[in-house]
């Protein structure tokens, strides 16, 4: 497995893999965005794939200018990460990991974000194993007007 820079050729099976890890989202809109996310370059996106260099995971990582536990800005915070079903536990997010922490470092970034549902325990333990720390908690509210 490898992880490397997204490209426009993997853009159908990025779009799918999209579409299985926010299965709430509209996949026409998940695919809809992939054009203006390779364009921007506060966007850094990764794709896995095998030996057959066939597309088997992503990563998506934004630049921000605000999270609670990074010290200066921007911050690369990991917006999404997956990989097939069949080929977890087999290192494919630690490669993916391992792409963006070399190009944090490479542009000089000392700290990765990342943020997980409270109710995402596999999540949590994997961000564990690869040594992120709990930075804070919260609760989000909202109020419809």
């Amino acid at each position: 497995m490898q992880a490397r820079p997204a490209a426009t050729e993997d853009m159908a099976a990025w779009a799918a893999m999209r579409a299985r890890l926010w299965p709430d989202a509209e996949p026409g809109e998940l695919a809809g965005e992939l054009p203006a996310m390779l364009a921007d370059t506060e966007l850094w996106n990764f794709i896995l794939v095998d030996g057959d260099q066939r597309p088997i995971g992503f990563a998506e990582v934004r630049l921000r200018s605000m999270f609670d536990g990074c010290d200066v800005p921007p911050y690369p915070h990991l917006e999404g990460i997956w990989v097939a079903e069949e080929h977890r536990r087999s290192g494919g997010a630690a490669a993916l990991l391992t792409a963006i922490e070399t190009r944090a470092r490479a542009e000089g970034h000392e700290w990765i974000g990342s943020d997980v549902e409270l109710s995402n325990e596999g999540s949590q333990k994997w961000h564990d194993a690869h040594g992120f720390e709990e930075a804070n908690r919260i609760i989000l509210y909202s109020k419809k007007l």
